[in-house]
């Protein structure tokens, strides 16, 4: 559905997340950070190199969390799989869209979808 390109997948150590964030902003990179941990998902959506939204996935239960602040520090306790994919802008805006009128029952189900 989408074009986009995987671009990293990887555990990048203790405090890698936040400073991995910082490195794709001044690349005004558009599109989601999945964070894999054993007990959850995040994701962090960039546009343009900015972090502008980001959920936690519990099970099946959709959890804004603000800035990413929450998976930040879940990365700093327990590193995870982190997969970046880069989206066009106008498909990022659809999914986030989406996600705000319409908060699905599986995230996981409606992530594939956009990033396949």
């Amino acid at each position: 559905m989408l074009l986009n390109t995987q671009m990293y997948s990887t555990g990048i150590g203790k405090t890698g997340l936040e400073s991995l964030i910082r490195d794709l902003g001044p690349r005004k990179v558009t599109g989601l950070l999945k964070i894999t941990f054993d007990a959850c998902d995040g994701i962090i959506i960039l546009d343009r190199g900015v972090v502008i939204d980001s959920y936690e996935i519990f099970n099946e239960l959709l959890v804004k969390d603000r800035n990413g602040y929450h998976i930040k520090e879940r990365y700093r306790i327990e590193p995870g799989k982190i997969d970046i994919f880069e989206v066009q802008p106008e498909v990022l805006h659809t999914f986030i869209k989406m996600l705000q009128e319409n908060p699905p029952q599986n995230l996981q189900t409606l992530f594939h979808l956009f990033m396949q």
